[in-house]
């Protein structure tokens, strides 16, 4: 055997679709619509402001910041999230600055999935999150968004549903999180109230992080 082998915790994330893609991309030229490309610039005034912190001849602006994200930033967003869920958020303990949400994705299941916890995934799925459940020790459980209209013309948010029966029955001891994103990617799907209200229930009673 290869010593320097790639470990096997990250056996399961040697495939990547985006290369795939990519290479198909580059041969069909089509609409990208999967990535972040922006075909235009940020407002002016935050490139300027970003130039002027950059020249600026102070070392206390040349520093690291707090890790779990600036205090100014993190007060803010306590500010703003409190007043939406009618509940008053730490902004020291309960908020966590990322560089995206690939790497919120990453901090939130490696600290909560343990080995032979579980996770249920709603198909289909942005490619990261059936690796980084198995590279935290845990086991992804699937349930699959239906079209209830198959043969219309036109595919709308609401013909996609998941079975309710179905959901409920993934739920037992060993499910730690689901994972809920909406608009849902790549669907683009909305949930519902109904729908997510559905999903909060069976989390509150399974004790689930969503």
């Amino acid at each position: 055997m290869e010593k320097f082998k790639l470990a096997s915790r990250y056996e399961s994330g040697q495939f990547n679709v985006w290369i795939e893609y990519n290479n198909l991309a580059m041969i069909t030229k089509p609409l990208n619509l999967g990535q972040g490309f922006p075909d235009y610039e940020p407002p002016s005034r935050f490139s300027k402001f970003l130039a002027e912190v950059a020249l600026e001849n102070n070392v206390s602006f040349h520093q690291y910041t707090r890790g779990l994200g600036h205090v100014r930033l993190v007060n803010a967003l306590s500010k703003l999230y409190s007043n939406l869920i009618n509940r008053e958020i730490d902004p020291l303990n309960e908020i966590l600055i990322t560089v995206g949400a690939y790497e919120a994705l990453f901090c939130t299941i490696q600290s909560n999935i343990e080995v032979g916890d579980e996770a249920i995934i709603i198909e289909p799925f942005f490619d990261c999150y059936e690796p980084l459940i198995r590279i935290a020790g845990g086991t992804p459980r699937f349930i699959a968004l239906k079209n209830t209209k198959p043969n219309s013309s036109v595919s709308r948010s609401s013909d996609w549903k998941l079975d309710p029966e179905e959901l409920a029955s993934l739920f037992n001891a060993k499910t730690k999180l689901i994972i809920v994103n909406t608009p849902h990617n790549p669907l683009g799907k909305v949930f519902d109230y109904d729908e997510l209200t559905m999903i909060a229930d069976l989390a509150k009673k399974h004790n689930v992080l969503v």
